[in-house]
């Protein structure tokens, strides 16, 4: 995961400094003439946090002893003996895309996904969230890659108790990652609009903690992606775009409402699952609907592999 490149904010809420935290370390978002630069956010002198303090012309100058590091983490001046020593803040990777700001904490292994939906001008593309959930980042992906909650959790919006029923679809392990197509679902409102219908789901998952989904219906395309950041074991936080080909004349605001609403029924239900994630089916319990989660677990084994800051047990 420290190769990952992982979400830290929504691009529009960083204006100069930014603070976060991402597997379990402070960071500093800094951007600066457009230009955006990832530090450790810790002052070495005292452990600061940096993000308290300001920016002076090219500097950031630590709140406590006013120690003054520039873009590329260098200490340029200690004021107390007027002079600069070899200290150097650790430094990350980082870049823009889909108005989110990523971070890797190492040199990343992959690419952050490609979104054709992003570049189509066909689709309207309506952000929702961050959206803060006290549960472990793993669970909370494979949760919205599960639809058999879908009748229980979300009753009345992507479900009906009455319609519990999954058929068989399918699902494997292929070179993007995780895939699982035809799944079929009756549900009383499936995007905000109001309008019972089936859909059919393919998800994707592209990166441990990226997926993607579309359902489909006569040419009507929803899809989302959901990234989600690591705080730790037990705290996350998912950023998440909407995509629609229809539905041009339902009010944006309604339809953000609509994911708040189904974000925040999946949020009651996984802030009461432990912060742990076993790989090890034998842990739980797995039915035929259970297969991509099944195939998510396979992936992250082959992957990730253990990670227990994370809670990532095999």
């Amino acid at each position: 995961m420290y190769n990952e490149w992982l979400p830290v904010a929504f691009s529009d809420d960083v204006k100069e400094i930014y603070d976060t935290t991402l597997l379990g370390k402070d960071i500093l978002i800094w951007k600066r003439k457009d230009k955006l630069v990832a530090l450790s956010n810790r002052c070495p002198h005292r452990l600061a946090k940096l993000s308290r303090g300001k920016v002076i012309g090219d500097e950031i100058e630590c709140p406590y002893h006013g120690w003054r590091f520039d873009p590329e983490g260098r200490l340029t001046l200690v004021p107390s003996i007027g002079e600069r020593i070899n200290v150097k803040l650790e430094k990350y990777y980082v870049k823009e895309k889909y108005g989110i700001i990523w971070v890797a904490l190492k040199e990343p292994s992959g690419d952050i996904p490609y979104i054709e939906e992003w570049y189509d001008d066909r689709f309207r593309k309506i952000k929702c969230g961050p959206y803060h959930i006290n549960a472990n980042p793993f669970r909370v992906l494979e949760n919205l890659l599960d639809v058999s909650h879908f009748p229980y959790v979300h009753n009345g919006y992507l479900g009906n108790p009455s319609y519990p029923k999954i058929p068989e679809y399918d699902a494997k392990i292929t070179e993007e990652g995780v895939v699982a197509e035809n799944i079929k679902v009756w549900q009383p409102n499936p995007d905000g609009t109001g309008e019972g219908k089936y859909f059919t789901y393919t998800y994707k998952i592209l990166r441990p903690l990226f997926l993607y989904f579309s359902k489909e219906n006569d040419g009507k395309i929803f899809s989302m992606i959901f990234s989600i950041k690591p705080e730790s074991k037990g705290k996350s936080t998912v950023f998440a775009w909407i995509f629609m080909n229809y539905a041009y004349e339902v009010d944006e605001e309604q339809i953000r409402r609509f994911e708040d609403t189904i974000i925040f029924q999946d949020k009651e239900v996984l802030e009461t699952q432990p912060y742990e994630y076993y790989l090890d089916l034998k842990k739980e319990i797995h039915v035929k609907a259970d297969k991509a989660s099944i195939l998510y677990r396979h992936y992250l084994r082959k992957t990730v592999g253990e990670l227990r800051e994370l809670g990532l047990l095999l």
